[in-house]
């Protein structure tokens, strides 16, 4: 992005990943330190459970990541809301992700998204798995899906 012009300076480059979905380099890391969660933001319980258990003292980094969680689905619910507010009747959603595995604590993204999605009115919500990962037993790809 330097070399096109579009950045000047290293600056930018964490003022904009701070503003990408889930952004977390350089800058934006220590960021999450001091960064507190929107209390408008619809989180399922069982998010806000995981949340917590990453957030254990025991757990080497475990606060940052966990706003690193936090921070991802926050942006993730005000992509999907906007989102909604622009599409047509009978329009359709696709997002392939991944669930995620923090220490010993499952992070159902395909869940989440789903939820997400059915709280913001859309319908015909699924998610399903469409391959194994190559990493961790218990990671899988899923495909989530919604019309409005």
């Amino acid at each position: 992005m330097y070399w096109l012009g579009f950045l000047k300076e290293a600056r930018e480059a964490g003022e904009l990943d701070w503003e990408a979905i889930g952004g977390t380099w350089g800058v934006a890391t220590s960021r999450l330190n001091e960064w507190q969660r929107p209390k408008d933001i619809f989180f399922p319980k069982h998010l806000e459970t995981a949340i917590e258990e990453v957030a254990r003292p025991t757990n080497k980094n475990g606060f940052v990541l966990s706003q690193y969680i936090a921070k991802y689905f926050v942006d993730m619910w005000s992509h999907l809301a906007s989102m909604r507010s622009v599409m047509r009747s009978g329009g359709r959603v696709h997002y392939i992700v991944g669930n995620s595995k923090f220490y010993e604590t499952m992070i159902a993204v395909e869940s989440i998204y789903a939820e997400m999605l059915k709280r913001l009115g859309f319908k015909n919500v699924s998610a399903k798995a469409i391959r194994k990962r190559n990493s961790k037993k218990e990671l899988f790809e899923y495909v989530v899906s919604a019309t409005v």
